[in-house]
């Protein structure tokens, strides 16, 4: 039996909590009567303010980062006449997982998946615009979508029943397949590594090659032996390239693809709770039976000749959203990068006692959250004394955790300085500087930190403005 004294490791979940991301389903509201004690159901999660903040910042970086690389934008609607899954497949081989009901007897679904939506758009446009369409055509979508997981298997945000994936497709030729799943690669490390200041390198990565159990072609995996044997040789290649130019290991798993075609998972180990842990992020699945449903084939044949071959390539750099924040909170301990933290700036105003000097303070303080909301950052207010400061530091250290802390006491107002420390990830520690303030305070701050959004910078061209006073979270 555990000891009450003991140290309980937190999980994901945990530091979600604390960070306003996400309230527990199983949260508790005292005024309410304990049948209505659920907020949103098991496998439903609901993303708080902070959550908010973070999901929008996310989205916004993710649909420019993906229009700088050629993917055009879309929105799907959530629901769907089910004879669009009909059509491509999913009724049929995915029943089990979706959400079915009518509307004015006619059947609809709870969408599933975005692919489907997605074929509709390329042939609209293909049929609107024909030879102007280019392909590769690239198509980018952060789409929610609903699948049915058993209560059984439900954990966290891991395994959940709604979730957000940062969903992409490219309608490939055939002679640039290879090229394009190698291309989602490297998207995927600039992502993780630009924006999440995460080192992707073979000691943290492997790649699973998700084949067809070939005994079962025709029943549990739609298309042709040849079909199949074509798609896994051309991931298998992408796979070879990858291990050549960044030294990422693969292996191979019969049984494990999609029923419509092969992919490449990318496996992530992760620490948890002491334990090492493996986890799926990012996938490129190989599709040769959407565009055969959809009848692609003839209508890219039509207009860019009959020798034209091409493929359809599910991708998401990140997974599920939902999935991929449980993994890196467990790596971060709960700490976020500077543009999607729920907390950008804590601005502690350190009072002394003397009504004068408090006054100045408190003056420069509210100077500088005023002035870093104006310029559409996130940022809270933080009285305590000297007495105070460590236990206050402590708390907020150990919950929502601000990536930018700004400290103001007496000695800087006399001085005409703050003292900055942002949380650096690479060092795994915050560092401390000394930043001199003129007329505007706010301004010399977010000087002193700018290299902070480099990253976003560079993959978006663009770092996410979302203002929010959030005092109320320190």
């Amino acid at each position: 039996m555990q000891k009450e004294n003991e140290k309980i490791a937190k999980t994901h979940m945990d530091y979600a909590y604390e960070l306003d991301l996400v309230i527990k389903p199983d949260s508790r509201v005292p005024l309410f009567d304990r049948e209505y004690a659920a907020f949103s159901g098991a496998g439903v999660p609901l993303f708080s303010l902070g959550g908010g903040y973070y999901r929008y910042a996310l989205i916004d970086i993710l649909a420019r980062f993906h229009a700088k690389r050629g993917y055009f934008i879309a929105e799907t609607p959530i629901i769907a006449s089910s004879y669009l899954y009909q059509v491509s497949g999913h009724i049929e081989f995915f029943r089990q997982n979706m959400f079915l009901f009518k509307i004015e007897d006619h059947d609809f679904a709870i969408k599933p998946m975005n692919c489907p939506y997605h074929i509709l758009v390329f042939l609209s446009h293909l049929a609107r615009f024909r030879q102007k369409v280019a392909l590769p055509f690239k198509i980018f979508e952060a789409g929610r979508v609903h699948r049915y997981e058993p209560s059984g298997s439900l954990y966290g945000l891991l395994r959940v029943r709604a979730f957000t994936q940062d969903d992409a497709h490219i309608i490939t030729p055939e002679e640039k397949a290879v090229e394009s799943l190698v291309s989602v690669f490297e998207e995927m490390k600039l992502l993780m590594e630009k924006l999440f200041l995460m080192k992707l390198d073979p000691e943290s990565i492997t790649l699973r090659l998700s084949l067809s159990d070939k005994e079962k072609i025709g029943t549990e995996f739609m298309g042709t032996r040849r079909e199949w044997e074509t798609a896994e040789a051309a991931l298998e290649e992408a796979a070879k390239t990858l291990k050549d130019k960044y030294g990422f290991n693969y292996f191979k798993e019969e049984g494990e693809a999609a029923f419509y075609g092969p992919k490449i998972d990318v496996i992530m180990r992760v620490e948890e709770s002491g334990i090492e842990k493996e986890w799926q992020l990012g996938t490129a699945q190989f599709d040769f039976n959407l565009p055969r449903r959809f009848k692609v084939y003839g209508a890219v044949r039509e207009i860019y000749g009959e020798e034209t071959n091409i493929f359809i390539i599910h991708r998401a750099l990140m997974g599920s959203l939902e999935r991929f924040l449980s993994v890196y909170l467990d790596y971060t301990k709960g700490r976020m990068p500077f543009p999607l933290s729920p907390v950008q700036f804590a601005v502690v105003a350190i009072k002394i006692g003397d009504p004068e000097i408090d006054e100045k303070i408190a003056g420069l303080v509210k100077r500088i959250h005023k002035g870093l909301l104006a310029e559409g950052y996130r940022t809270g207010i933080v009285e305590t004394t000297k007495t105070s400061l460590s236990g206050d530091v402590r708390r907020i250290e150990s919950t929502i955790k601000p990536a930018v802390t700004i400290y103001v006491g007496a000695r800087e107002v006399k001085e005409g300085f703050v003292t900055v420390r942002p949380y650096i990830h690479e060092k795994k520690r915050r560092i401390s500087q000394k930043v001199n303030i003129g007329d505007n305070p706010h301004l010399d701050v977010i000087n002193a930190i700018k290299s902070l959004e480099d990253g976003v910078l560079e993959l978006a061209g663009y770092s996410p403005r979302i203002p929010g006073d959030v005092s109320h979270l320190l």
